[in-house]
């Protein structure tokens, strides 16, 4: 390859320069307008994080029941790969936890009744 040859390929590797317009008007619009497409760009990548989140959750289950894992299981082999790096799951607001016993109370009731 000739040096002629070589520079003419470099300088078509090297990113173009933009040029923007040297009108204020036009300046602003432009500004308007990238400003548009970044916030709809933010609204997408917010979307496709919320779809990728789904989806890596939806994947973890898949594996977790291929494995027959539960929960704790998972949690357990995970802390054993990595350390313990998960933060306490916090516990059940009281009204779940109420209704919950109520819930249980209401089964046993139902069971001696049958008995």
């Amino acid at each position: 390859m000739t040096m002629s040859r070589c520079n003419e390929v470099k300088r078509m590797m090297e990113k173009k320069q933009k040029r923007y317009p040297a009108d204020r008007l036009k300046l602003h619009a432009l500004l308007e307008k990238k400003e548009k497409e970044l916030a709809s760009l933010r609204e997408e990548v917010e979307e496709i994080r919320k779809l990728v989140q789904q989806a890596d959750a939806t994947a973890i289950n898949a594996t977790a029941a291929q494995y027959n894992v539960t929960p704790e299981q998972l949690a357990e082999i995970m802390r054993r790969l990595y350390g313990d790096k998960t933060k306490p799951v916090p516990d059940l607001p009281t009204e779940v936890t109420e209704a919950q016993e109520l819930r249980e109370e209401k089964e046993d009731s139902i069971d001696d009744e049958n008995a």
